[in-house]
């Protein structure tokens, strides 16, 4: 279940990935935050932080409710807006800092960068509102207990490391299994039927030009695809708890496999980096370590171990093909199915999330037994202090363990849920605002069945045309425009485009906020779009949304996507149509932050102008080739 080798140079590629996913984040947010976030932007943050309740309200009471550090900003001579650049700028170099000089990976770093992105989270509002965003939240959390307190720790062996990458590892089973568990407890009839996947290929948010290629493939081998996800999302992730190192590393194989597919497929930023470094948690270094010189098995332990991995391997083998009703056809096609009922699967819960924290209570033990005996064991001088700091580790990882519960079980099985302690849930309820556990379920529905509704923003100086379109940097717009390649860059507004094509502007204000800073032809919101969109200069009287569904085209196509017109989204209106008193009357927009004078704001506004002339995804590009090394040893192990 857990390894008795050290895990000190997994822990420090741990600590370097989510280091560089930290300072892709910030820097992806940072080229966005005069669009987003200026007093002229589409959400200004100075709406979030109250000027009087920060000169009526004392500041611990102000950072309990609502931990930022953006209440400092007026003290320092800064407005919000530039506060937020610096906390994203100075976190980015920190982050990229540490992830080449592991050395500095230690507690005061993380708790910067888990502080940094918090305060900025607090404000961010809707555009911030991403599973990812508190996923990483949750995982820097994880890293402040799990990096060394001093620099230099780096390649030194720790004794609670087994015990903290358990929490890591406990983490990731809490966030594949429900990632699994949701796609069939939504109902959602195409992951019922194995059907989602072409679908899925273009109706994601902001697909790549492979997943075009990817539709193209047999029927059979899309069936199948999903079957393979539910496999390795679901009864994969008990493999975690797998008690030698072969049953990890298949479910590590595959869990990687997986999410080099969504990489190839679609855009998901820096959750792909974040999504392999919680994999690490499933290895040791004895993975690092060649074959060569290390001690043999004894020969009854490694017939034990052969069978018990054919036992294994063999019984999962044979529930696949049972559950999915897996056939050869006579073209050698293999065909499948789903062979549970909804209510088999219900029972299949009940039974299933008991077992999860059972496995995981008795990991979370076992490791704690682990990190107790090498902190008295002879590789650790000052025994009686090691073992002290143990035992503080081992309350920290109970109660990590404990507030996770609620948030884990309330989504899949409300019978668990409801044998959950009272004090449990209320500790976990009092502590929501830091966002130290979540619940999470990626691709809980599929939507875009029929065709991705996809909003396609117009304007005119005519009320009667001839209307043009606005072009966003990577969402779908002109059919004859390919899917792009941004990952780790998210451009939340073209992510946020797609949120509201599924509903009303009624339910997405932000959307209005939008159209009236397109009216007014707001140069830090134009930044956001696509350079050679129409009205960078001179901004159009009137403008309108239409909404149209989009699928991909067909092979022999001239164009990469194919559309069709749905409706009316957003009515024609212009400037003068009373936008700005609606917006500012809901708070939406209209409060300011007096702008900070000095050097550090000057600074700020040099460094703008420079970061304004390149593509966002190319200067995230010139960093997060970074990975590559981080990734060098398993691939040669």
């Amino acid at each position: 279940m857990i390894s008795f080798h050290n895990v000190v140079k997994i822990r420090t590629f741990f600590l370097q990935f989510v280091a560089l996913s930290y300072a892709i984040a910030f820097y992806s947010l940072y080229l966005q935050i005069p669009g987003l976030y200026g007093d002229d932007g589409i959400l200004p943050a100075a709406s979030q932080i109250s000027s009087s309740a920060i000169s009526t309200t004392k500041i611990t009471e102000l950072l309990w409710n609502n931990p930022t550090l953006l209440y400092f900003a007026p003290s320092l001579n800064l407005s919000i807006t530039q506060m937020m650049e610096a906390i994203c700028l100075l976190c980015t170099i920190l982050g990229l800092l540490v992830t080449v000089k592991p050395s500095w990976l230690t507690k005061p770093v993380f708790i910067c960068l888990w502080v940094g992105y918090l305060s900025l989270y607090k404000v961010g509002q809707t555009f911030l509102w991403f599973q990812w965003d508190i996923l990483l939240l949750e995982t820097g959390f994880l890293a402040i207990i799990l990096s060394p307190l001093l620099w230099g720790y780096n390649r030194r062996a720790l004794p609670q490391d087994q015990l903290n990458m358990f929490l890591v590892r406990w983490l990731l089973f809490r966030m594949m299994f429900a990632s699994g568990v949701v796609k069939l407890t939504s109902q959602c009839p195409t992951w019922w039927g194995l059907t989602a996947m072409p679908t899925h290929y273009f109706s994601q948010c902001i697909p790549t030009p492979l997943a075009w290629f990817a539709t193209l493939l047999p029927d059979w081998i899309h069936r199948l695809s999903v079957a393979s996800t539910f496999v390795i999302e679901i009864p994969l992730t008990f493999f975690f708890f797998g008690p030698t190192s072969s049953i990890r590393k298949f479910t590590f194989f595959h869990q990687n496999l997986l999410m080099i597919m969504i990489m190839l497929t679609g855009n998901y930023n820096f959750f792909n980096f974040l999504y392999m470094a919680l994999c690490l948690s499933l290895a040791d270094d004895s993975w690092l370590r060649s074959k060569t010189g290390q001690q043999s098995q004894h020969p009854v332990t490694r017939c034990i171990c052969c069978l018990l991995h054919i036992g294994v391997y063999a019984g999962l083998g044979l529930m696949v093909a049972t559950a999915f009703n897996l056939k050869f056809a006579d073209d050698f096609t293999l065909s499948s199915e789903v062979a549970f009922s909804k209510e088999q699967f219900d029972d299949f819960l009940t039974y299933a999330v008991p077992i999860g924290i059972v496995l995981g209570a008795m990991g979370l033990i076992y490791a704690s037994c682990i990190s107790i005996y090498k902190s008295i064991g002879p590789s650790h001088s000052g025994s009686f202090m090691n073992f002290i700091t143990v035992v503080v580790y081992i309350a920290v990882a109970a109660f990590m363990f404990s507030v996770s519960l609620p948030s884990f079980t309330g989504q899949l099985d409300r019978t668990t849920y409801d044998k959950i302690p009272k004090s449990i849930k209320s500790m976990d309820k009092a502590l929501n605002q830091f966002e130290l556990t979540s619940r999470y379920g990626l691709f809980r529905s599929m939507t875009g069945v029929g065709g991705r509704p996809e909003i396609v923003l117009e304007g005119s100086d005519s009320i009667h045309g001839p209307w043009k379109e606005y072009s966003f940097l990577y969402k779908p717009g002109a059919v004859a425009v390919p899917p792009k390649f941004c990952l780790p860059h998210q451009p939340r507004l073209d992510w946020q485009m797609w949120f509201a094509a599924l509903g009303s502007y009624q339910q997405n204000p932000w959307f209005v906020s939008l159209v009236l800073r397109l009216l007014e032809g707001q140069k830090d919101v134009l930044q956001l779009l696509d350079p050679n969109t129409p009205f960078k200069a001179n901004p159009p009287k009137y403008i309108r949304a239409q909404k149209y569904l989009y699928t991909f085209s067909k092979l022999g196509s001239s164009d990469w996507w194919v559309r069709s017109l749905e409706g009316e989204y957003f009515p024609i209106v212009s400037a003068q149509d009373g936008l700005d008193n609606m917006l500012k009357k809901n708070g939406i927009i209209g409060a300011r932050s007096p702008p900070g004078k000095g050097v550090v704001p000057d600074l700020l506004s040099g460094i703008r102008s420079i970061t304004e002339g390149f593509p966002p995804h190319l200067q995230i590009w010139s960093f997060a080739w970074l990975a590559l090394p981080l990734f060098l040893p398993f691939v040669i192990s």
